[in-house]
Formats: C-alpha cells, sequence, structure tokens
C-alpha cells in the first residue's frame, strides 16, 4: 500500500505485536459487542517486512492473558508447538557440574501452559485482527508522533529509497502522516518513539528501566531423542554472583528445541560480551545433552524489559496509550510479558471505547497484580544472586506483603555501572570447542540464520555521535560495543570504529549499553531488519 499525503483513522497502533494485535481485536470486538452505529476505523503500522519478523520471544505462554480476548474455539486453535508436561530448575555450578533443584516453587510453574513460537501466534492474532476489520500495514517505520497543542495527533512513517548520502533515488517513497485520535505505542521494548515520549512528557517510573539481553537459537535434533513439552530453566554459571542472568531449554516438538540465554545489562564487567556466554551455556553438560546430533536452524536476540512493577512509566499521555513490553510490563520473577502485553492491549482499547482510566484498568488486571507481588524482586539481584534469590523467596511466602517498603535499586540507566578496562582483568571468556559447528555456530553464521537484510545503500541508521568519544571509550572501556552486540554490527578496523548496520537484528542494546551515550539508534527504511519466522 502506498499511503496518501495524509490519512484519518479512530485509533492508530504502531507495533503489531501481542499488545498492538490484542488492542486491535478488542477495540473492534468490543465496539460490536457495544451496538454503535459504526466501527472504529483502526490501522496497525509495523516495521516488519511482514507480521511476526520482528517478534522474538521464549516463549511458554501464561494462556490467562487470551481469556476475554478470543472465543474458545480460537484459544484451542492457538499454534502451540508443544504444552509443559516436564519442567525442571538447575543452577549451573561450571560446565561440568550442576544442582537440580529439588521442587518448582508453585508460582514458577508453568505446567500445562502452551509453549509456542510467539511469532506465529502473531500472525495467528493478525488473521483475526483482519477478518474483525483491521488495516494491517507492515513494511512502514513510523519515525515520528505528531503533536498539537500538547496532545498527539497522529504519526508520520519514515521515507524510503534514500541513498547512503541521504538523495532521493528513483524509487523514493515520501514520508506519510496518519492523524487518530488516538495513538497506541505497542513497540516493544526500548521503543524509540516510546523512549522519547517518556523522556519529554517526564513519563518516567519510580526507577529507571533495567533490560536483558535475550539471544535465543531454534536446534533440530534426530526424531527419538527429545521429548516435546519438556522444559529446563537455569540459573547460576556462565553468569557470575553479580549479574542477573540465566538460561533455558524448550523441547516444542520431538525434532526441535529452542535454547536461549538472557544476562542483564547492568553487568560490570566490560569483556563480557553476551554471546559467548550464551555459547557456554550451551556447552554445559546439563545443556548440551538436550541437542547433541542437532543443527542450529535460525537465531536471534532482542532486549527484555525486566525493571518490573516500580519501573513502569506512566502509562498514558494526551492522545497517546502505551501497551507491553514498551511500558515495561513483565513479570521479573517469571520473566513472562505476553499475557500483561495481551492485557494491556484489551485494557488500552475498553478505555478509548468507554472512556474510563487507562492507567487504572490496567492496575485492575491479574497480570499487574503478578507485577506488585514481586515488585522488589529485581532490585534484590542487584546486590548478587543470594539477595536475589532470598527476595524472590520472600515475595512467594508472603504474596508480595513483605519487604513492604521500595527497595532501592538500579539509580540510574544499565550503562553507567560499567567499571574502566584498566581496574580488572581483561580476558575473552572461554567457549566450548568440542560441539560441531552445526550445534555451536559462530556469531556471523546465527546472524545469517536470522534472516536480517538491510538495503546497503541507505542512511546508516546507527549514529555514533561524536567519534572523539569512541577513542575515549576504547581506552577506558575497550570498545564494549564489539563484544555487546549480538550480531557483530561494531567492530574496530585499525584503531576506528566500524559500523555494518546491514547485520542488525534491531534489538537496541547498544543504545541501552553504550557507556559514553554515543551510540542513536534510529530507524532503518520500513521493511528492513531480521525476518524472524519461528522466534
Amino acid at each position: 500500500m502506498r499511503f496518501c499525503k495524509m490519512i484519518e483513522t479512530d485509533v492508530l497502533i504502531v507495533g503489531a505485536g501481542p499488545a498492538g494485535l490484542a488492542a486491535a481485536i478488542a477495540l473492534k470486538r468490543g465496539a460490536k459487542e457495544r451496538g454503535g452505529e459504526s466501527s472504529p476505523r483502526v490501522i496497525v503500522l509495523d516495521k516488519g517486512r511482514s507480521v511476526g519478523s520482528h517478534v522474538l520471544s521464549g516463549a511458554i505462554i501464561d494462556p490467562s492473558g487470551f481469556k476475554g480476548l478470543l472465543t474458545d474455539s480460537e484459544i484451542e486453535k492457538l499454534p502451540v508447538e508443544a504444552k509443559v508436561v516436564k519442567e525442571s530448575f538447575r543452577t549451573l555450578l561450571c560446565r561440568r557440574w550442576s544442582l537440580r533443584v529439588p521442587w518448582v516453587p508453585p508460582m514458577m510453574s508453568s505446567k500445562r501452559y502452551p509453549v509456542a513460537s510467539l511469532t506465529k501466534v502473531v500472525q495467528y492474532l493478525a488473521d483475526i485482527a483482519r477478518k474483525e476489520g483491521v488495516e494491517i500495514y507492515t513494511g512502514y517505520a513510523v519515525t515520528e508522533l505528531i503533536e498539537r497543542n500538547g496532545v498527539v495527533v497522529g504519526a508520520r512513517t519514515g521515507e524510503k529509497g534514500l541513498d547512503k548520502n541521504g538523495a532521493k533515488k528513483s524509487n523514493y517513497l515520501a514520508s506519510e502522516e496518519v492523524c487518530a485520535k488516538t495513538v497506541i505505542l505497542a513497540e516493544g521494548g526500548c521503543g524509540i518513539l516510546t523512549e522519547k515520549l517518556i523522556a519529554s512528557r517526564k513519563l518516567q517510573g519510580a526507577r529507571p528501566q533495567t533490560y536483558a539481553l535475550g539471544i535465543k537459537e531454534l536446534i533440530e535434533v534426530p526424531a527419538g531423542t527429545q521429548t516435546a513439552g519438556e522444559v529446563m530453566h537455569t540459573f547460576g554459571w556462565p553468569s557470575d554472583f553479580d549479574t542477573y542472568g540465566g538460561g533455558f531449554v524448550y523441547h516444542v516438538s520431538e525434532t526441535q528445541v529452542m535454547v536461549g540465554y538472557a544476562y542483564a545489562l547492568d553487568y560490570k564487567r566490560p569483556e563480557i560480551d553476551p554471546f559467548d556466554l550464551f555459547r557456554q551455556f550451551k556447552g554445559a553438560k546439563a545443556v548440551r545433552r538436550h541437542f547433541e546430533g542437532g543443527k542450529t536452524v535460525a537465531y536471534g536476540a532482542k532486549v527484555i524489559p525486566e525493571g518490573g512493577y516500580y519501573s513502569v512509566p506512566k502509562v498514558q499521555s494526551p492522545g497517546v496509550l502505551i501497551v507491553g513490553d514498551g511500558a515495561g510490563l513483565l513479570d521479573s520473577l517469571r520473566i513472562k510479558g505476553v499475557h500483561i502485553a495481551l492485557q494491556s492491549g484489551m485494557a488500552a482499547a475498553e478505555s478509548i471505547l468507554t472512556g474510563k482510566d487507562y492507567g487504572e484498568l490496567l492496575r485492575n488486571t491479574s497480570g499487574w497484580k503478578e507485577m506488585k507481588r514481586v515488585r522488589n524482586v529485581r532490585a534484590g539481584f542487584c546486590y548478587g544472586l543470594p539477595w536475589g534469590v532470598a527476595m524472590a523467596g520472600l515475595a512467594w511466602i508472603t504474596r508480595g506483603l513483605f519487604p513492604f517498603f521500595r527497595v532501592p535499586g538500579l539509580s540510574e540507566g544499565d550503562a553507567e555501572g560499567l567499571r574502566e578496562i584498566g581496574r580488572m582483568s581483561y580476558g575473552k571468556a572461554p567457549v566450548p570447542a568440542d560441539l560441531p559447528p552445526s550445534v555451536m555456530p559462530d556469531r556471523l553464521t546465527d546472524v545469517f540464520m536470522s534472516g536480517t537484510m538491510h538495503e546497503e545503500d541507505q542512511p546508516c541508521h546507527l549514529k555514533v555521535l561524536d567519534r572523539a568519544k569512541c577513542e575515549e571509550c576504547r581506552k577506558r572501556f575497550g570498545a564494549p560495543c564489539t563484544r555487546f552486540c549480538p550480531a557483530e554490527v561494531y567492530r574496530m578496523e585499525d584503531g576506528e570504529l566500524e559500523i555494518d548496520f546491514s547485520n542488525c537484528l534491531h534489538c537496541k542494546t547498544c543504545r541501552i549499553k553504550c557507556p559514553v551515550k554515543n551510540i542513536d539508534w534510529t530507524f532503518p527504511q520500513g521493511g528492513d531488519g531480521p525476518r524472524y519466522t519461528r522466534m
């Protein structure tokens, strides 16, 4: 579709993830149930090439989020790969040794929960939304909110068809304006428009948002070697005791295994390379047995907003509502947010249809109450693993009643605590060499399997603000962008920082973790980026 210069709609939703699509479906169905003469026009714009191409999650999904949104028959038809039939938690002590946690705490249990590709789930939701009359357009990056007299009244899409110097090519498409009575921001974690809105309107929560980088592979294994529905979660090694991190192994079928690792971006050691930690995790004896003899077939990475209850910003401002990961809606103990994202989308829709306060509707959801119950867990991990485990235990035993006060946590962003390279030993983490490349691919091979693609003759969307600061960063911190990026976008060549933006997975780790705040992540042209199909 090519928009005319201006288009008008009742509701514009930015992002076709679970929260945005839930809002779209709930708006259409809610209007129909209320028997209005006309249904609101709802437009969803997504920067991915297709619905789901930028969506990634574990994902064991808490099914409570679908209640009230989908019919029973629609829930039955969800593209579920398997249901959890066997689950375990392990503490990894080192590569060879681990301890099995003897029982799974009830609040952590996922028994009978669906295991699914979130990419496929949002594609399914998009099909339902279209049948309800929602207009979904992919390949359009929304780069700017339009404001009039302090009210958001629409958004502007980015230009397409510019060459690397910013000149118009023969296929140039101008930016378009979409005017809307209400804009719903459903961009996901560290959304650019969302972050700018929060900063400009001072909507910040009580604590800064803190993120983890989640890295995931899909591995095909020989038939008959594994059991569909078996899941394992780990904590401990290769994370240190000062950093929140853990991994998972999900058997989605007898021939496919999802393997992932999440590492908190408030880590302090500048030599850390999350991708290397992911590979170390895969090499652990307790982990590798799940996929030996297999072959990696898909890869992806994204940031996870794990700050929790106290990091949630004000979720509404004149003309605009914030839903899902963009609002930091995540159970920071279970690291589950899909169901809360769905509930936030439904709450946003109800607010638009009834005029009720969105924040109040959100606070009445079961997902919000879960977040409140574990509100101090993430802050506890800022003091190390033992304190974090203690906070989690207190949250479970007292059902969130203790501690009754706000535990001091991260006071600044994730980048501020990074130590200088000269104050500590520096060395690359050892990576297992005894697993074949088929199951232990290098970083660039993994990037290839993400399907990421960018038109190379366009302006670089990763802006280095001051080259002199890069030199300062190299001397003080050892150029950590060359390590924390899961796609090898940044590398040093003859002492100069080189950027291969075509590798970018749109995780935005560089925007979050650069210690001198010298990287600005902007939008490439719509349709570029990863092309996830099974993430």
